[in-house]
């Protein structure tokens, strides 16, 4: 016969197994600077105390959407993979649009930035293809980045790689990742994800009433209809 304990603890355990499989609200990109403190387990699982965000206590840069949606591409990745070790070089693409591997957006180009800090945040050993052979150094300031591949230095020793592509839909943004062996092309870890555009105001727009896409121009019911784009696209 099942006590009043038992039954209370089953009841609780059930409660928390259900809110475990909730899933999380789209626009779920808010974060907090509060200067909060937690409890993480090292290699050899011991606790400590470690500083989430804290700007005006501990200095740390402030940080907007579209960083904490890279920090949580990120913690999956490491949380997916199989393979890859910290020690073992590692590169960031730039996300490209599912439709079209050859074409990005400003989007995309600082969710690579920001995927690339919180990888380095995680410890990982990463490669920067974006650093010139030679600094340059002009009237206009002192350059050493370049997406000019006669400037680029040849032969980097990287055999693994992130590789995404994000689609863009009436709802907001889906994105997949993951990491690749670009000697046998093995994935070793892979993420789905997707944001909902009240979640990223700053970067993406609702569609207008004529939109004109691959030469051919739609027109809507009304504003809103079709896909998101990012903000500064061209129509």
């Amino acid at each position: 016969m099942i006590n009043r304990f038992t039954l209370t603890a089953v009841l609780a355990l059930l409660t928390v197994a259900a809110c475990s499989q909730t899933p999380n609200p789209a626009n779920n990109l808010a974060f907090e600077n509060n200067g909060k403190y937690s409890n993480v387990a090292d290699e050899d699982g011991v606790y400590q105390n470690q500083l989430i965000y804290d700007i005006q206590g501990a200095g740390l840069a402030p940080k907007g959407q579209v960083n904490v949606w890279a920090e949580k591409l990120v913690n999956e990745l490491v949380l997916q993979n199989d393979a890859l070790r910290s020690d073992q070089p590692l590169l960031i693409t730039t996300p490209v649009l599912s439709n079209n591997l050859n074409a990005t957006n400003e989007l995309a180009l600082q969710l690579q930035q920001g995927m690339l800090a919180a990888f380095h945040a995680r410890e990982f050993n990463l490669v920067d293809m974006n650093v010139a052979i030679n600094l340059r150094a002009t009237e206009q300031g002192e350059f050493m980045l370049s997406r000019n591949w006669e400037l680029l230095p040849s032969g980097l020793p990287v055999s693994h790689v992130l590789v995404s592509t994000m689609s863009m839909t009436p709802e907001g943004v889906v994105f997949n990742g993951r990491v690749v062996n670009v000697t046998n092309n093995r994935v070793l870890s892979a993420v789905q994800s997707f944001v909902a555009a009240s979640s990223l105001s700053g970067y993406l727009q609702p569609s207008k009433l004529i939109e004109s896409r691959n030469g051919l121009l739609y027109r809507h019911e009304k504003k809103g209809d079709s896909r998101y784009t990012v903000l500064g696209d061209e129509l």
